[in-house]
């Protein structure tokens, strides 16, 4: 086959219109602008980042946009959110007149007359048990040399696997560790911290590596090689971390706000929640960010622009010490200062939470795997659990052989990395 895939859309604008362009496309719909090559600067035109692919607006004289039916079609998670969203701005909307199965759809036309598609995949109410493991298989083991292990991540392509970890009471040295995923079981790289790691991520977009220390420094490596790009300096204690899923903004936890960056470390946006000091943050597939503090509150918001959401989730008695969002359904998991795990629906039970059963119990890690099918929890009693929570059950659970601390999925769901009390991380074939 002579094509291996899209490489980009296009669409057209009239001559000057840039600006309404990003209006629509930027702060209407929250697309990421990126830089267009500099030989092709003085053509006009903006290009966005729609995260599988990039969205080209070129400027024509009169391109006849209001007349064409060419358009591009937007994958969403939740066609109710898209058309809330355009009705909030005043965006005529028309609906789907030759629906399909399994596929809910509405159009609109864009700031210059593009006809634009949105298209929800009609969820699969069935239980999603067939493929998983009964009994996972220990595969392999990757073991720190020094301090305790805090955090857990693999890289969106899978080849390399970090784990940052802190001096607990004072014993060991905190840094960060990587290997080849797969390939060795010594280290490829060794980063001594000047203290404790608190939070770590992979940016999506691959390129690289994030640290949050309890002193507040946060520091950017270019994956690969592993050289140090980016620094710069948080109030001490701060935590909380998170990637868009485009890769091109970062949040982090600053005392009680939220700062927002660029790559490379560009500050964007200061949120002020009002929540005291933050204690985790999370993005969900659209780029809302979910912030959680000392107040028993969640609260989301919408980054670009900064808006402040209609929804506060509620229902938790004590504050959330984790969240994490699932990547293609708008559920919200979280873990309690009690160990607790709780599953909001965003869109209809902001008020009305779901309590895993009592036996999921003192709980310190949660992740989703990438299909969104499953939810992980780890905790002190050594135990693993994969819930499902389309069906809310309960698929499997196993001795994890030490406390959990970090859980990670691989790339393609198949394996669950868990972060042990004892140094040691261990990967699980589960499916």
């Amino acid at each position: 086959m002579l094509i291996s895939g899209i490489d980009h859309v296009h669409l057209t604008a009239p001559t000057g219109s840039e600006d309404r362009v990003r209006e629509f496309y930027g702060e209407v719909l929250g697309l990421t602008e990126i830089p267009k090559p500099p030989q092709l600067e003085d053509r006009g035109g903006v290009w966005f980042d729609c995260g599988n692919l990039p969205l080209h607006i070129g400027v024509e004289s009169a391109p006849g946009n209001a007349y064409s039916k060419r358009h591009v079609a937007f994958r969403v998670a939740s066609l109710d959110r898209v058309r809330a969203a355009l009705g909030g701005h005043g965006i005529a909307i028309e609906e789907d007149s030759a629906p399909l199965e399994g596929l809910r759809r509405l159009y609109c036309r864009d700031s210059v007359g593009n006809r634009i598609e949105f298209v929800e995949v009609v969820e699969d109410k069935r239980p999603m048990t067939d493929d998983w493991a009964a009994q996972p298989e220990l595969r392999a083991t990757y073991t720190v040399r020094s301090g305790a292990i805090e955090r857990v991540a693999v890289s969106a392509d899978g080849k390399w696997l970090a784990v940052g970890t802190s001096a607990e009471d004072g014993n060991g040295v905190p840094g960060l560790t990587l290997w080849r995923y797969g390939a060795a079981a010594e280290p490829e790289v060794e980063i001594e911290l000047a203290a404790s790691l608190w939070e770590l991520a992979f940016s999506p977009t691959g390129k690289e590596l994030v640290a949050l220390t309890a002193d507040g420094s946060v520091e950017t490596w270019r994956v690969g090689d592993f050289e140090s790009e980016q620094y710069a300096e948080m109030p001490e204690g701060s935590a909380g971390l998170a990637y868009s899923p485009s890769g091109q903004l970062l949040a982090i936890g600053c005392g009680n706000t939220v700062k927002v960056f660029r790559p490379g470390l560009n500050e964007l946006h200061t949120i002020r929640p009002g929540l005291g000091k933050i204690a985790t943050l999370a993005f969900d597939a659209e780029g809302t960010l979910a912030v959680s503090g000392e107040a028993a509150r969640i609260q989301l918001w919408q980054v670009r622009p900064v808006q402040l959401s209609g929804w506060e989730l509620l229902g938790h008695a004590s504050p959330v010490a984790h969240i994490t969002f699932n990547p293609h359904h708008p559920l919200l998991a979280a873990i309690t200062d009690s160990g607790a795990v709780m599953l909001w629906n965003v869109n209809d039970g902001p008020e009305s939470p779901i309590t895993l059963p009592d036996e999921i119990a003192d709980v310190n890690a949660l992740a989703f795997s990438p299909d969104g099918a499953v939810l992980a929890c780890g905790g002190d009693a050594g135990r693993v659990w994969l819930w499902n929570p389309q069906a809310e059950s309960l698929i499997a659970q196993w001795e994890a052989e030490s406390v959990v601390v970090a859980l990670a999925f691989t790339p393609d769901g198949s394996e669950l990395l868990t972060g042990g009390d004892d140094g040691r991380v261990r990967v699980w074939k589960i499916r």
